[in-house]
C-alpha cells in the first residue's frame, strides 16, 4: 500500500498508511494525520482515492501546500517520490508498486530542518530549495528579529536572483512607521539607504495587498512616486508582513533594476509565502516581548507590595485593658488605604486610619510618604488636632495633586479618654454596650481632606469608652463595595452588624463574609481597610 513518509517537522520519521478512506491532514485533533508544527493550518490538505490514483487537495490552508517546490491550485494526482510541503513539514509519497516507466523516480532527499544548514547534501537540493528552509529554519531557533530578518533577507535573494535591492521592514506598533530591520543590494557591501515609496507603502499596508509590477516606472498605479523613479525600480515586489491576527506587521519589497530579468506572478507567491512566514515570526516576537514585560511588571509589582507592608503595623501593641484586630487588603497587588499605630510618649496610642485618592502604584508611593510624615506630627506634637494641622500643611506643600482622607482615634488607656480628629473620613462607629446602639462620630467635627487647603483648622471629639465598647475605623472600599446590579453595600450593613456583641476579629470576619455575599462575586474595585479597637468588659 502507499504510504506517508514525514521527513522534516516535529513529526519526522511517521509513516502513514494510505487506504481507499479520505485523510486530511493538519494540526487539528479531528485529522487522520495530525502534524503538531505551529505553522501548520488546523485542516491544512486532504488526501483522496479515485479508484485508481491518490489525489492530493488544498483546503484552503494559510500558507498554501506544495508538491516538488511548485504551489498547487487545483487537485494533484500523486506519484511516487513526490514531496509535500505543508509549511515547515516535508513529506514523500511512496508507491513502491508504480512503474517506472508510468512514474518516473525521482530523488528525495530528508532536510534536518532544526539542524545546521551545513547538512543539507549539496548536489541533491535546489538552490532555491534549500533556502527557502533556512529561511524556516531561522524563524524557529530565534526571537530576536534584529538577528533572524537579515538572515531571511539573504536568503530571499537566493530563491528570488532577480533582485537587485531589498528591504524588510517593521512597524514598531500599531500605527507606527516603519524600521528597517534588514537591507541588502547586490554589489555592495553596505546596506542601501532606505528610499520606500509612500504609495507602495499605502498599497501594502493600509490595503493589505501584495504587489508586483513588471515596468515600475510606467506603472500608472505609482506615476505619482518620486521614488519609484528616483530610484530606477523598473519590476517591483511588495508583499505585507502578515501574522495569525490578519493585520500588516511591516513588509518585505524587492526591486530589480535589470529590465531583461523581471519578476513573475510565481516570484509573487513566493514573496508572499514567505512574508506570512516572516508576519507569524514578528508576532510572536512581539507577543514575547510584551510576556517578558509582564513578568518585569509582575516582579517589579510583587517587590512594591512587600515594600508597602513594611510601611503597615508588623505587630499590633498591647494595651492594657484593650484589644486591638485590623484587616487590609488592597485592590491591587498594592494599595492606597493606610493604618498605623504610633505609641506616644504619654502612654497614649494613636491610631490613624487613611485613604489616598486613587490605588495601585500612585497611590501605595503616596500611601508611603502619609505613613512617614503621620507619624512624624504625632510624636512631636501632643494636642492630635494640632497634629494633624501639620500634617495637612506638610501634604499641601508638596503639590502632590491627591488629597487622603484621614482619621485619627487617641486613646489614653489610663483615663479611657478617646480623641477624634476626622479629615474627610468615612465616620468612626462606636457601639455602646449599655445599650447596643451604634453611633457614628464627629459629623459636627469633620473637616476637609488632607492636601487640599493648608490653612483648614481641624477639631477634635472627646468621649469616654465605657467596658464592653467597640470602635470601628474602616476606609470605603467597605461600604462602598457593590454587587451586580451596581448597588452600594453601605452604612447601614456595618451598623446591623456591629450591633451584635462580637469579638474584634468575629466582627470584621462577619462584616467581610457579608460583603462578599452582597457582591455576588464582583471583583474588588477599591482597598479594604478596618480597624477595631475594643475596651474589655469588667
Amino acid at each position: 500500500m502507499p504510504t506517508l513518509q514525514i521527513i522534516s517537522g516535529l513529526n519526522t520519521g511517521e509513516q502513514h498508511t494510505l487506504g481507499s478512506r479520505e485523510i486530511l491532514l493538519g494540526r487539528h485533533p479531528d485529522c487522520q494525520v495530525v502534524l503538531r508544527d505551529s505553522t501548520v493550518s488546523r485542516r491544512h490538505a486532504r488526501i483522496s482515492y479515485d479508484g485508481s490514483h491518490y489525489v492530493l487537495h488544498d483546503v484552503g490552508s494559510q500558507h498554501g501546500t506544495r508538491v516538488n517546490g511548485e504551489l498547487i491550485r487545483l487537485p494533484h494526482r500523486l506519484r511516487h517520490g513526490d514531496e509535500i510541503q505543508l509549511s515547515q513539514v516535508t513529506i514523500v509519497y511512496v508507491d513502491e508498486m508504480a512503474r517506472p516507466e508510468e512514474h518516473p523516480s525521482t530523488i528525495v532527499t530528508s532536510v534536518d530542518v532544526l539542524g545546521s544548514a551545513q547538512s543539507v547534501t549539496e548536489t541533491h537540493t535546489a538552490p532555491k530549495w534549500r533556502a527557502l528552509l533556512e529561511i524556516t529554519r531561522s524563524l524557529g531557533v530565534s526571537l530576536d528579529l534584529e538577528t533572524i530578518l537579515p538572515k531571511v533577507l539573504e536568503n530571499v535573494f537566493s530563491i528570488l536572483p532577480q533582485a537587485t535591492r531589498g528591504w524588510i521592514l517593521v512597524s514598531q506598533k500599531p500605527g507606527d512607521g516603519l524600521k528597517p530591520y534588514a537591507a541588502r543590494q547586490i554589489g555592495q557591501d553596505e546596506p542601501p539607504a532606505m528610499r520606500i515609496s509612500r504609495t507602495i507603502t499605502e498599497k501594502v499596508l493600509h490595503e493589505g495587498k501584495a504587489i508586483l509590477s513588471t515596468d515600475a516606472g510606467q506603472d500608472e498605479r505609482f506615476l505619482s512616486s518620486d521614488s519609484v523613479l528616483e530610484l530606477n525600480m523598473r519590476s517591483i515586489l511588495c508583499a505585507p508582513l502578515v501574522g495569525v491576527s490578519r493585520e500588516p506587521l511591516g513588509m518585505i519589497q524587492l526591486d530589480a533594476q535589470d529590465q531583461t530579468r523581471q519578476f513573475t506572478p510565481e516570484d509573487l507567491d513566493v514573496l508572499v509565502n514567505i512574508a506570512n512566514l516572516v508576519g507569524q515570526a514578528v508576532e510572536h516576537a512581539r507577543l514575547h516581548e510584551t510576556a517578558l514585560q509582564f513578568d518585569r511588571r509582575e516582579r517589579d509589582l510583587a517587590t512594591a507590595r512587600q515594600v508597602q507592608q513594611h510601611f503597615l503595623p508588623q505587630e499590633r501593641p498591647t494595651l492594657v485593658g484593650y484589644e486591638l484586630f485590623d484587616y487590609y487588603h488592597p485592590a491591587d497587588v498594592v494599595g492606597g488605604d493606610y493604618f498605623g499605630y504610633t505609641p506616644l510618649p504619654d502612654g497614649r496610642l494613636a491610631i490613624a486610619v487613611g485613604d489616598v485618592a486613587g490605588h495601585g502604584v500612585p497611590a501605595a508611593l503616596l500611601m508611603a510618604r502619609l505613613c512617614a510624615d503621620a507619624r512624624y506630627c504625632l510624636v512631636t506634637t501632643p494636642v492630635p488636632r494640632d497634629a494633624v494641622r501639620m500634617l495637612n500643611r506638610q501634604l499641601t506643600r508638596q503639590n502632590l495633586n491627591f488629597f487622603i482622607t484621614f482619621a485619627l482615634c487617641v486613646i489614653d488607656p489610663a483615663r479611657n479618654e478617646l480623641l477624634v480628629v476626622n479629615a474627610g473620613h468615612m465616620q468612626p462607629m462606636l457601639r455602646r454596650a449599655a445599650t447596643g446602639e451604634v453611633h457614628s462620630l464627629g459629623a459636627d467635627i469633620a473637616r476637609p481632606p488632607l492636601g487640599i487647603d493648608a490653612n483648614i483648622n481641624y477639631e477634635q471629639l472627646s468621649l469616654t469608652l465605657e467596658p464592653g465598647d467597640v470602635l470601628m475605623m474602616y476606609t470605603d472600599g467597605l461600604s462602598e463595595a457593590r454587587d451586580n446590579s451596581g448597588d452600594v453595600y453601605g452604612t447601614d450593613r456595618i451598623q446591623e452588624i456591629m450591633s451584635r456583641p462580637h469579638h474584634a476579629e468575629e466582627l470584621v470576619r462577619e462584616l467581610l463574609g457579608d460583603v462578599r455575599d452582597f457582591a455576588l462575586g464582583s471583583e474588588q474595585e477599591d482597598d479594604v481597610c478596618i480597624v477595631i479597637l475594643s475596651r474589655k468588659p469588667s
